[in-house]
């Protein structure tokens, strides 16, 4: 298979405009949001008003999160209790992954979402995983171009044939590195490219009107054997919807698991960034953080919170200073299962590190998703992922029905000032080694690079992921 040329992944890191029809309204959408109208069209053919449009944009939209579960433990490549070979790490997490059964989990994730419909979700660890002949090159510089899963494509034809179809409004390119393994007794590299993804419903009438991505300047070092080491990415990707003239902007972001200073930094990069968007604001995302509090049934989970719990010291809390936490606080804990998704007595969701925040905009009601196990074709039960989804429905609050959000923010600049487009990537930072603690599964690993597509857009990325 052809390796991506370089003016895709160049058009996945720059930004741009498109007015287009995307799945973004339940019933009574502004009928002319897709021709960018101002004042769209209310229900019975009356004009509405700027504030009686973002009503009805916002009323009803339902969002959701997802973080799709590699599978594998990435982090242990650089544990320092094991004399393995760094063939033989990645030859194990390989395995790990394709024994996780990706394609049918990611069956199962669809089957939630088509479901529920929720107009926009955010994907974390839509990792694409490829191997070649052994090359010994750079592991930041890879060239592996044989497709052995790409769950991100996987998603989206489980959905479709659900007749669900989904277009990514904004894909994240993270992490792309490359290592010597030791695969069922063959030498070859390993490709791991982390992505994470927003998703819009395709059968509605309110667009996808611009994307924006970074990197965040804080990244996590990683050593790989005694004399490497690589930087572990990570970034936001935004995509601003807009109904009529009103917009509310979404983003997505997967913050660092395996250093909590690393995590603490890019979600100050992140709170900046989102200060200078003006109007309603969505976060979804894996924060690796959440509040503490109170399960309902009186057991005491760590970030579960009851609602009345107090504000965490964390990324959490740093994050609702900016944004409200949209569910309820009672949905119970998002994290973490097995990573071999195999159930045992206890499904492990004892935190809940999983969330939709939001600006202007307050949760109606909020439930998880992918909390039942589903029986693969040899009858094994298995958990759709390693965490679970949060979805929620939201609607407007009083604090602001009016405001639109700039089109031309910088919220697509780090707290440096800079952009992907401007840089090319995150600079090196820190030097502390990462935890590495096998309680925290996944890829967990990042940068942003998004790319603005509608309907159409849409469609043609999905082509153009699958082909690879």
């Amino acid at each position: 298979m052809d390796e991506i040329p370089r003016s895709r992944r160049q058009l996945l890191r720059t930004g741009g405009r498109a007015l287009a029809g995307a799945s973004l309204l339940s019933a009574g959408a502004v009928s002319a949001a897709a021709s960018g109208e101002p004042g769209g069209a209310a229900s019975g053919g009356e004009e509405a008003t700027d504030a009686e449009s973002f009503e009805i944009a916002a009323d009803g939209l339902t969002v959701a999160t997802q973080n799709l579960g590699l599978g594998a433990d990435f982090l242990s490549i650089a544990r320092a209790d094991t004399d393995a070979p760094i063939p033989e790490r990645v030859g194990s997490l390989y395995a790990d992954v394709r024994n996780g059964r990706p394609r049918a989990r990611m069956a199962a994730v669809a089957d939630a979402l088509a479901a529920a419909r929720p107009t926009v979700v955010g994907v974390q660890e839509a990792a694409l995983v490829r191997r070649g002949p052994r090359s010994g090159g750079d592991p930041a510089d890879p060239d592996a171009d044989e497709v052995v899963v790409d769950f991100l494509a996987a998603l989206l034809d489980a959905l479709d044939a659900r007749d669900a179809p989904y277009a990514p409004a904004a894909v994240a390119t993270n992490a792309d590195l490359e290592f010597p393994g030791r695969v069922d007794g063959d030498a070859l590299d390993v490709r791991l490219t982390d992505r994470d993804a927003i998703l819009v419903r395709e059968d509605g009438e309110v667009a996808v009107a611009e994307t924006r991505s970074a990197t965040y300047d804080a990244s996590l070092t990683l050593p790989i054997g005694a004399e490497r080491t690589v930087e572990i990415e990570r970034g936001y990707a935004l995509a601003t919807l807009q109904a009529g003239r009103v917009s509310i902007t979404v983003a997505n972001t997967h913050l660092e698991a395996g250093l909590e200073s690393v995590r603490a930094a890019q979600a100050k990069e992140l709170a900046d960034a989102l200060s200078d968007v003006s109007g309603s604001v969505v976060l979804l995302g894996d924060l690796n953080d959440g509040p503490s509090g109170t399960e309902p049934d009186g057991g005491t989970v760590e970030g579960s919170g009851d609602g009345t719990a107090e504000r965490s010291d964390g990324v959490y809390g740093m994050l609702t200073e900016l944004l409200s936490d949209a569910t309820d606080g009672e949905i119970g804990g998002t994290c973490c299962r097995p990573s071999s998704f195999r159930p045992p007595d206890e499904d492990g969701l004892t935190r809940r590190i999983d969330h939709v925040l939001a600006r202007y905009l307050t949760g109606a009601d909020s439930r998880r998703l992918g909390v039942e196990t589903f029986a693969t074709d040899d009858g094994t039960q298995l958990w759709p992922s390693d965490h679970a989804g949060v979805l929620v429905e939201l609607s407007t609050t009083s604090d602001e029905s009016t405001t639109e959000a700039s089109p031309t923010s910088d919220s697509n600049r780090t707290a440096s000032g800079r952009s992907d487009e401007q840089t090319g990537g995150s600079d090196a930072a820190g030097s502390e080694r990462p935890t590495t603690a096998t309680g925290t599964p996944g890829f967990g690993v990042g940068t942003a690079a998004a790319a603005l597509v509608g309907v159409a857009g849409g469609a043609r990325l999905r082509r153009w992921l699958r082909r690879r």
